[in-house]
C-alpha cells in the first residue's frame, strides 16, 4: 500500500462518521472561539480560551505540551492531535455500525 493510499484511509477513518466529524467539529469550534476572543476581547491579564482547545484534544495533546511543537504555531499541533483523536473514535462507530 502506497503512502498517498494510506494517508487516504488513515483520513477517511479521522472524518467517516458522525462521531468524529462532531469531535472535529467541536474541536474547531474551540480553535475558532480561542483565536476570536484573542482578536476582540480586550483583557488585562491573559485568556483562557486556548486552554479548551488543548483539553478537548486531551488524550495526545499532552506532547504538545510538553514542548515539542513549540516552534510551530498553536493551530497545527492541534489539528494534528485531533486527527489523531478522530480515528479511534471513526474505527469505534465504523465497528460499531457494523454489528447492527
Amino acid at each position: 500500500m502506497s503512502i498517498a493510499a494510506t494517508s487516504r484511509s488513515l483520513l477517511r477513518t479521522a472524518t467517516g462518521s458522525r462521531a468524529s466529524r462532531a469531535y472535529l467539529a467541536v474541536v474547531a469550534t474551540a480553535l475558532v472561539w480561542a483565536y476570536v476572543d484573542a482578536a476582540f476581547v480586550a483583557q488585562a491579564d491573559s485568556s483562557f480560551a486556548g486552554v479548551y482547545s488543548i483539553a478537548v484534544t486531551a488524550p495526545v495533546s499532552v506532547v504538545p505540551l510538553l514542548g515539542a511543537f513549540e516552534a510551530l504555531p498553536f493551530t497545527l499541533p492541534i489539528v494534528v492531535c485531533a486527527l489523531v483523536n478522530a480515528c479511534p473514535i471513526g474505527l469505534v462507530a465504523r465497528r460499531s455500525a457494523a454489528r447492527r
